[in-house]
């Protein structure tokens, strides 16, 4: 039986250089002390380039491992900053449907991180939970608008109701049924 490795090469690498390899990843951007060819965006040889250029040996595979990872991160953050927007712009249409997507694409974005790693840091768990409870707050936040939404419904068509049995002279038993089979009001 193999042991799986739970911390690559990355992870032992400097704390800046960590930094600077992320930045080529996540927003193609070049250190300002880069040897190289700098045109376009940077690719994972780049990476082991300037890894390389930094006094250490760091593997293609070990960088492409390292990019799906941060690329994951990112896609989180992204759709954490997505939920909050959705969140905070909340009305009666867009309630339901809308958050409960973005909740789903954030929970599979999560699963699919977590399900790839055997070992994860400090921030990575940070980042995993907050979108998890971001998920949790929007499928929260979404059920109870629906349900006040209906309740809200209910107690309109029960008000309507009631004005009409009062003008109608309508007995109170009938009132019931009505308000029981028709609307799915009991009182």
């Amino acid at each position: 039986m193999s042991k799986r490795r739970t911390h690559s090469s990355i992870d032992r690498l400097p704390a800046e250089l960590r930094d600077a390899l992320t930045r080529m990843l996540v927003d193609n951007e070049y250190p300002a002390d880069f040897k190289g060819d700098i045109s376009g965006t940077p690719k994972y040889e780049d990476l082991v380039a300037y890894c390389g250029q930094k006094g250490h040996t760091v593997s293609l595979s070990a960088i492409g491992r390292f990019g799906s990872r941060m690329r994951t991160l990112s896609r989180m953050k992204e759709a954490g900053v997505i939920t909050r927007e959705v969140m905070a712009d909340l009305n009666n249409e867009k309630a339901s449907q809308t958050q409960k997507a973005v909740a789903e694409m954030i929970t599979a974005v999560a699963i699919e991180f977590v399900s790839g790693r055997d070992g994860m840091d400090a921030e990575e768990i940070r980042d995993v939970a907050k979108a998890m409870k971001d998920c949790t707050s929007i499928a929260i936040s979404s059920d109870k608008y629906v349900r006040e939404q209906v309740t809200k419904k209910a107690q309109s068509a029960d008000k309507a109701i009631s004005d009409i049995a009062a003008k109608k002279n309508i007995d109170p038993e009938t009132l019931r049924l009505i308000r029981e089979q028709v609307y799915g009001i009991v009182k």
